[in-house]
């Protein structure tokens, strides 16, 4: 890094963490991040904004009596004082589920640090925004287009009372692009983009631009929408959001407090047997962790097998609250999900569907109970597909269902996964579609 800190700060944050258990806590952690960026942003269709942005915060937390006291800041010689504010403000502070922070554990290597990804500069990055925003311009000249691109390079650490005090570093990179095209009263809205760890074939601005140009090329003419129950088409982009639902419900502080659908389904068919769901967080330069904000060590974790529920996910406080076992994972939620792929390539699996929707947004998504699995939103970009193809846009259309009818059969899911998120898409059922 042009202004590294690692090595300045481990001191003051032990001597931090013994200041606290001095003071009555017998708990305690300082966790530091310190990241530099720089990032290029345009707005309709010119270069608005290059800038670069450094930061650098420390968070405390201590168990004072069974309750826990926080503090954050960004001043080093603060940190003592800052640590007496926590220890104070666990006073009227929420329980504390736990007595202690694990000693340290074996740790996976986790590749999250790239050299490559360092030499992408700022000119490279205006000049392939440019890029996109030339090559959507050439298709319509009326779009308002939006792009940027982003690189940062980060640094880390964690100091406990249970003696854990790990680094950690990173790299990433993010490009993409929206756009909005106007006529009348007809607005449609497109975008695409990417961001990973290493700089290698995902930086593509080319596939960028011609993500976002699928969407208005098939969206150019209105179609009817197909009503009542139908069979949809959730591209890679689209379903992590349908999964959204799943992960709150193998959520363990909700499944502690009795929140979750799932709780007490331990061992059953929960899912069609198509899905197999696990968490991996040591794919290499994905932004996964070798270990968690407690300072215990992360593992893949396999979530559903075969539609099977196997096991919910509970950081240090929620395994106190559920008196079970923590399993490493922040605030009880998967850290890179992935779903087993399946026999039969994407397009296959258009091509069998009569008549159905492609969806590729929803707005209004989570404003349902979704933790229950219930969903309701209007489609935001959707087309219809007949004869397994894509025929049109579809306007004023609302879909609604529970994801757990939706996932719990007849789900077809492709063989050929996004390469950064390594999800399928997927055919679903249960949904049910109506029109204004």
């Amino acid at each position: 890094m042009r202004n590294p800190m690692i090595d300045a700060v481990e001191g003051p944050l032990r001597a931090g963490v013994e200041s606290a258990l001095r003071l009555g806590a017998k708990a305690a952690k300082i966790a530091f991040r310190h990241s530099e960026s720089i990032s290029v942003s345009f707005e309709s269709s010119r270069l608005k904004n290059t800038g670069a942005v450094e930061n650098m915060v420390y968070a405390i937390e201590v168990v004072v009596d069974s309750r826990k006291g926080s503090t954050a800041g960004n001043d080093l010689a603060a940190i003592n004082e800052m640590v007496e504010r926590a220890v104070a403000l666990a006073q009227a502070g929420g329980v504390a589920h736990f007595g202690a922070y694990p000693p340290p554990g074996d740790l996976a290597e986790v590749e999250n640090y790239s050299e490559r990804t360092l030499s992408l500069s700022r000119e490279k990055m205006v000049a392939d925004a440019q890029h996109i925003v030339d090559r959507l311009k050439a298709y319509d000249d009326e779009l308002d287009i939006h792009a940027g691109a982003h690189r940062s390079e980060g640094e880390s650490l964690l100091v406990t009372s249970g003696g854990v005090i790990h680094r950690s570093s990173g790299t990433r990179w993010s490009l993409g692009s929206h756009c909005q095209r106007t006529q009348g009263t007809d607005m449609l809205f497109a975008g695409f983009g990417r961001g990973f760890g290493d700089l290698n074939e995902f930086y593509d601005p080319e596939h960028i631009a011609e993500r976002v140009l699928w969407d208005l090329r098939r969206g150019e003419k209105i179609v009817e929408p197909p009503t009542g129950p139908v069979t949809v088409y959730l591209p890679s982009d689209a379903l992590p959001m349908f999964l959204w639902p799943l992960a709150l419900g193998v959520n363990g502080r909700n499944v502690a407090k009795g929140d979750s659908p799932l709780k007490g389904r331990l061992g059953e068919q929960v899912l069609d047997e198509s899905m197999t769901i696990a968490d991996d967080p040591h794919r290499p330069f994905a932004g996964g962790r070798e270990i968690d904000d407690d300072g215990i060590p992360t593992r893949k974790i396999t979530i559903f097998e075969n539609g099977v529920l196997k096991t919910f996910l509970y950081d240090l406080d929620s395994a106190g609250l559920a008196g079970t076992e923590p399993t490493g994972n922040n605030h009880c939620s998967p850290y890179l999900p992935v779903l087993a792929r399946g026999a039969m390539p994407s397009e296959q699996l258009l091509a069998e569907i009569d008549d159905g929707l492609y969806i590729k947004q929803l707005l209004g998504f989570g404003q349902s109970n979704i933790i229950n699995g219930d969903f309701s939103g209007n489609v935001g970009l959707g087309f219809r597909i007949k004869g397994g193809k894509v025929v049109g846009r579809v306007k004023n259309t609302m879909i609604a269902g529970n994801v757990y009818d939706v996932f719990r059969r007849n789900v077809r899911l492709s063989s050929d996964v996004d390469p950064v998120t390594l999800m399928p898409g997927a055919v679903v059922e249960g949904i049910t579609a109506s029109t204004r």
